[in-house]
């Protein structure tokens, strides 16, 4: 899963970039069935590189052509940059004529007042330089797609799918889509499907998925992936290929990584774009079982040049996320507003085993994340409105990240908590009671207003869940 700025194109041409960052060789003239032991020729560096997507409904764009560098030679984006070609597009009988950019080496823009891109209609590309060989490439634009439905389903006891309810689109609502009820999701319960309305086929389909908050937490516990595969998580990520079935697409929670407002776009794409990612060596963990995996180079279908000359037609909806187990709220009291901080933990209620997390997030861009061990473990008297309790110390601290906000939070080993689940129900979704917690001390219990507890039993293990907001 990759970033991509704007959102659909850096994720697919990630890998062109690469291309010349990493100065690979690139053949010439380059054609899509080109022998793949071609590509190591030793003359071939200095290959025109394409940048383009045109979006169905949207103004014709600008187009970055720049050049790959030669093995062993650092890569500079300004000389990179390819200025002086003729560049143009067809459309039919059609001729739009590019022009450079005023600031911007190696863009080349539309000429104003040029049509917006049609459904389901051919767009032809040419580049010409000096006396170099022409760069030609074609895109098909897919159909214009729409959004009809978007519905959260569940499963029932014989696992056969239910409807929990459908959600509101920003045709009907605009932005208060985020703060509909019917649009307020508990991350992983339940999962979406987009019924959509496409007068045709594309390609395939992807769905980019962003996520519109700057200081909102994770929505699952880091403790259960390593250190690197945390700093690769990102607020922009994007699905693997998908095949339409019955006119609906699954969307999966892979990749909604943090809590809050997400805004989904759903990208019906040319082969062009379909080629590009199911040849993409580099991002092979989005491989579909497609042939083209074992190519030794993306397949770019461009004619004398490599990159991306593509097309999609796109629609988007959207909704608000909190974590599993906690109460339903709105915006960022789900996660605490301003200097924002929680501690969530979970304890195997078997071996006694777990671990205390804690996560702040201050305006400034500080940041802590850090979790303790949970130490000596024992089951104690609850209080008399709680089901039981569990009182232990902290143990071993590990820090993952601090910039500069951890403060005290970092001097608790060896300090004891005591804790209990209510009887009290907070929520109710999908079957799954999430209660009230209670904190101890010398005698005394008393509930923590924003604390949640939750159960969940496995054949392997009986696990507590449990979190609150700090002050």
């Amino acid at each position: 899963m990759r970033r991509f700025v704007p959102l659909s194109y850096l994720l697919l041409l990630l890998a062109l970039s690469g291309l010349a960052i990493s100065s690979c060789f690139t053949p010439g003239p380059l054609k899509a069935d080109r022998d793949p032991d071609d590509l190591f020729a030793p003359s071939e560096a200095d290959a025109i590189v394409v940048d383009a997507i045109l979006y169905v409904d949207a103004p014709l764009p600008p187009i970055d052509l720049r050049r790959t560098a030669a093995p062993g030679d650092p890569y500079n984006a300004a000389d990179a940059a390819l200025v002086g070609a003729f560049v143009t597009i067809m459309q039919g009988e059609t001729t739009y004529e590019y022009g450079p950019h005023p600031t911007m080496a190696g863009r080349y823009v539309p000429p104003a007042g040029a049509a917006v891109v049609e459904p389901a209609t051919q767009y032809g590309l040419r580049v010409l330089v000096n006396d170099e060989p022409e760069v030609r490439a074609t895109t098909l634009t897919p159909p214009r797609i729409r959004i009809d439905e978007l519905v959260l389903l569940d499963l029932d006891d014989d696992q056969e799918e239910i409807e929990l309810r459908q959600l509101r689109l920003f045709g009907d609502i605009g932005d208060a889509v985020y703060d509909a009820p019917e649009n307020q999701l508990e991350h992983t319960v339940g999962f979406l499907e987009a019924r959509i309305r496409i007068d045709g086929a594309a390609a395939s389909y992807q769905f980019g998925v962003s996520n519109l908050e700057n200081g909102s937490p994770l929505l699952f516990d880091s403790d259960f992936i390593d250190a690197e595969d945390r700093d690769d998580l990102e607020r922009e990520e994007t699905s693997r290929l998908l095949r339409l079935e019955d006119d609906g697409l699954f969307l999966s929670w892979e990749g909604i990584n943090y809590a809050g407002r997400h805004k989904i776009r759903l990208f019906a794409v040319d082969q062009n774009w379909f080629d590009l990612v199911r040849t993409d060596n580099v991002g092979n963990e989005r491989e579909t079982g497609e042939a083209g995996q074992s190519f030794q180079r993306p397949l770019f279908n461009i004619e004398n040049g490599i990159g991306l000359f593509a097309s999609a037609s796109v629609d988007s909806f959207g909704f608000f996320v909190r974590p599993e187990g906690a109460p339903p709220c709105t915006g960022c009291e789900c996660w605490g507003c301003g200097d924002r901080n929680a501690w969530s933990g979970i304890l195997d209620q078997e071996t006694g085993s777990g671990r205390l997390r804690y996560d702040r997030h201050v305006g400034t861009g500080s940041r802590c994340e850090l979790s303790y061990e949970i130490a000596d473990a024992t089951p104690v008297e609850a209080c008399p409105t709680c089901s039981f309790a569990w009182e232990f110390e902290l143990g071993k601290l590990t820090v993952y990240r601090d910039r500069g906000a951890c403060a005290e939070a970092e001097d608790l080993k060896g300090e004891t908590f005591r804790l209990a689940q209510s009887m009290d129900v907070v929520s109710d979704e999908s079957g799954t009671s999430r209660f009230g917690l209670y904190i101890g001390a010398e005698g005394f219990w008393a509930p923590i207003e924003t604390g949640w507890s939750l159960v969940v039993d496995t054949p392997s293990a009986h696990r507590w869940l449990f979190g609150f907001s700090g002050d």
